[in-house]
């Protein structure tokens, strides 16, 4: 008997012991702000701080709230667009890994890894799990798909004057140059200016850099990677980028180029020249892509802002 009320009291402690740690750890959490009937916590917040840190380390270099600040708008972002895709499917239910593990692909090649358990141990490394990551990943995949449908008969590339260019760049067989680019994309309200806006943008990039600066102020999906666009050959882009990255020279940027519903600002990190061999057909699809991923952005934020402007916000 005394054995059964000894073992009895030590379930007692154990349960009390467990309830305070949990009141200690709910006392810790803080609702920060509800997006339409989704609540946000200081610790998601957190946590995005140590995803967004792990894909562009240059943000360990700024101060604690303008991390938190950058995370809280990067969650937003993300926490909109789930609850828009919710209401056409179930994103528990999302099964494809093609396209899964060639996102995934491109998050560790960007990083400097070599494959899918490199990036699971750098992640554990920086407190997070691979699961999750997947979840953010499916989240924009479902988001494209939206996207695509509904403004699939809005998307149109000419594959004429795709042929002209390509037509054009044969009679021209010197050799063209490699960018390794970053990016911004910016917009601005009505009650903004151009000009005051690009000068802001460009106090923060002396300030704290072009990578991080992209984590403030772009609205493109490279802006989690601090801008970062990857080798880029100067016959895939438009003859007014062309011209524009011609005028700067490496680790400077360009004034802001008009794109679409915003501006886009590019940096030169590194370029050279390389032999000029025309692969027509290869140079057609690189081209093609282009402009349809360009034409797609455009309609996915036209899309963002205006379910953006229809939910529901308190903090």
């Amino acid at each position: 008997m005394k054995n059964y009320y000894f073992f009895k009291l030590l379930i007692l402690c154990v349960f009390f012991c467990l309830f305070d740690i949990q009141k200690t750890k709910a006392s810790d959490v803080k609702i920060i702000l509800k997006i339409n009937n989704e609540i946000v916590t200081n610790i998601d917040i957190e946590n995005e701080a140590k995803y967004l840190t792990a894909l562009n380390k240059d943000l360990n270099n700024i101060n604690k709230s303008d991390l938190l600040k950058i995370s809280k708008n990067s969650l937003m972002k993300e926490v909109i667009k789930k609850n828009e895709i919710s209401k056409y499917t179930n994103i528990e239910n999302f099964s494809n890994d093609k396209i899964l593990n060639s996102i995934l692909k491109n998050f560790y090649t960007n990083l400097g890894l070599q494959n899918e358990n490199d990036l699971k141990k750098y992640l554990e490394i920086n407190n997070l799990n691979l699961d999750d990551v997947k979840k953010k990943i499916t989240i924009e995949i479902l988001w494209n798909q939206l996207i695509g449908r509904l403004y699939k008969n809005e998307i149109f590339i000419d594959e004429r004057k795709i042929r002209q260019k390509i037509d054009k760049q044969k009679l021209n067989i010197q050799n063209s140059i490699e960018y390794d680019l970053s990016e911004i994309v910016f917009e601005i309200n009505q009650n903004q200016n151009l000009n005051s806006k690009f000068e802001e943008i460009k106090e923060n990039i002396s300030k704290d850099g072009f990578n991080i600066t992209a984590n403030k102020y772009s609205v493109s999906d490279s802006a989690k990677f601090g801008g970062k666009l990857g080798k880029i050959n100067q016959k895939q882009l438009s003859e007014i980028i062309q011209q524009k990255l011609e005028k700067i020279s490496i680790n400077e940027i360009t004034d802001p180029i008009k794109v679409g519903a915003g501006y886009l600002i590019l940096k030169i990190n590194d370029k050279k020249e390389i032999e000029n061999i025309i692969d027509e057909e290869k140079l057609f699809k690189q081209l093609f892509n282009i402009e349809r991923e360009k034409q797609f952005n455009q309609y996915s934020l036209i899309y963002f802002n205006k379910v953006k402007l229809n939910s529901t916000y308190s903090e």
